[in-house]
């Protein structure tokens, strides 16, 4: 054959190859980057692990962390950082994955894993949970360098003996709060994160623009990479003071993903994935998510218990009729779901009726109203002003709980705001219900309620337990819930969501393409 023809057959093959690598690789491009509605313009470093109190904060770190264990769609352990779990005696043995590393390579270790867990008990920021009296109840740890009793390290897995709380260790440490963070990624001497972009989750932080926008990287190392999934995301900011504007994004093309923690009305959302089914996917939860009025220390000392009730069913009654005609809404008056594990009993029920019906007939005093929303304030506050007109309503940023004020004078009366709860029992939205007030006991009683309710292997006698808090913190009452709703979220086809319809996260490599 010519030397010639051999050299253009060479080529022409050659040529084939690169036009084809490349239409694949435009192919790829197309579902390699997903850009996300994202209610906050938050510098990545204000992003902490241990200090979650806000529900996107908790959606960007479970993106990019990672912890021991997972639950998993259906509500089951299984496995995370940790390939293996096991329980020899009263310790619990988590043999740490070989195979896991940080975007550069790096391997995540047991000692990465102890330093976390340690880091954690320091900054004593958990709110999913009392780690600290099942590992470590004898003293308060302060540095790195102290030993606790509870926790130990070998060159393939980290060891938990549990002083209690045995059945809801697995539990709590699949919670966020209790993300592997690489040792070499924070500042020693402070203990802040430095480096965001070294992670053990399936993303990675790789910048920050002008305009709040977050990208962050995929991680090919971890155990759920796999290049169906975003090979890019970009967290973009809403304006938080315009209601659905994430579904106005979404409509727009801006962005492809609508969250579970977009404050688009449920219905709307409801509506529109049921007039564009061609061209998104939707996600519906049960209906776990509960708005709720929460009364502070101030509320508690300035009004009667038959004030708290009058304000409390008159906000209720004044949003209930607001969203009357709200399909994805509906009157709560339990803060746990109806028939769920910490659902009131029958009896409760009744006593509660009679107690209800207890209450003042009029309000004089000014009540301050603290709302946690986003969005305009007006679809709150105007409907309550005209069922009190004494309130005077104005944007909280944060749950009493979790804020620090001056004095309790300058806490609000009540505050409203909305959280997610559980049907079966559930260690991570119980302690943090305790932790946010929501149940109002006292800083020592809550530690000592949880402390006997975690230690108690009965769970006849934990359930019972939990119904009688939760009826006190009605008849108090302390809490008033409100309405409750599913979580829901969108996606632009060819994407599809395959999150769990029990709770609220919105792990984002659960959202494929085919």
């Amino acid at each position: 054959m010519n030397k010639t023809i051999i050299i253009f057959i060479v080529a022409t093959l050659l040529a084939v190859l690169i036009i084809g690598e490349r239409v694949i690789m435009n192919s790829n491009n197309e579902f390699s980057t997903l850009k996300v509605a994202f209610p906050s313009s938050q510098k990545i470093e204000k992003y902490e692990p241990t200090q979650i109190s806000l529900d996107y904060e908790y959606i960007l770190l479970e993106n990019i962390y990672s912890p021991l264990v997972e639950i998993n769609r259906d509500g089951f352990i299984e496995s995370g950082v940790a390939e293996k779990y096991e329980w020899v005696g009263d310790e619990l043995k988590l043999t740490i994955r070989k195979s896991l590393s940080t975007l550069s390579g790096k391997r995540i270790t047991p000692d990465d894993v102890l330093f976390s867990l340690k880091r954690l008990l320091i900054l004593s920021g958990n709110t999913h949970g009392n780690f600290k009296d099942i590992v470590c109840p004898s003293f308060q740890l302060k540095s790195l360098n102290e030993p606790c009793e509870g926790i130990r390290a070998d060159e393939d897995a980290v060891y938990l003996k549990a002083k209690g709380g045995k059945s809801f260790l697995l539990q709590m440490i699949s919670s966020i709060d209790f993300a592997i963070i690489p040792k070499h990624s924070v500042d020693l001497d402070t203990l802040k994160i430095k480096d965001y972009s070294e992670t053990s989750g399936v993303y990675a932080f790789d910048k920050q623009d002008a305009d709040g926008k977050i990208y962050l990287k995929i991680n090919k190392h971890h155990y759920y990479y796999s290049d169906k999934i975003a090979q890019e995301i970009v967290f973009v900011p809403t304006d938080i003071n315009v209601k659905g504007d994430g579904l106005r994004m979404l409509k727009m093309g801006i962005v492809d993903h609508v969250t579970t923690i977009d404050q688009s009305r449920a219905d709307e959302t409801v509506e529109f994935a049921n007039q564009n089914k061609d061209k998104f996917n939707s996600h519906f939860t049960q209906k776990i998510r509960t708005s709720y009025a929460l009364f502070s220390e101030r509320g508690l000392k300035e009004f009667s218990p038959e004030e708290r009730r009058y304000i409390g069913e008159k906000i209720k009654i004044s949003l209930s009729e607001a969203y009357k005609n709200n399909k994805g809404l509906e009157p709560r008056s339990e803060f746990f779901p109806p028939l769920s594990e910490g659902g009131l009993t029958e009896p409760q029920k009744k006593e509660l009726e009679i107690i209800k019906n207890k209450q003042a007939k009029s309000i004089n005093k000014t009540v301050r109203i603290g709302m946690l929303k986003k969005g305009d304030l007006h679809e709150w506050s105007t409907p309550i002003l005209a069922a009190l007109p004494t309130a005077d309503c104005y944007r909280e940023d944060n749950a009493p709980a979790f804020k620090k004020y001056k004095s309790v004078e300058d806490e609000p009366h009540v505050f409203i705001a909305s959280t997610d709860t559980g049907f079966l029992e559930d260690i991570s939205l119980t302690s943090y219900a305790l932790n946010a007030g929501q149940m109002g006991l006292s800083k020592q009683d809550r530690v000592k309620w949880l402390a006997d309710y975690m230690s108690n292997d009965d769970k006849n006698y934990r359930v019972d337990k939990l119904k009688k808090l939760h009826f006190n913190s009605l008849a108090e009452p302390v809490l008033v819930p409100l309405m409750s709703s599913p979580y829901t979220a969108l996606v632009r086809k060819p994407w599809k969501i395959e999150l769990s319809e029990l709770y609220a996260n919105n792990q984002l490599w659960r959202i494929k393409h085919d």
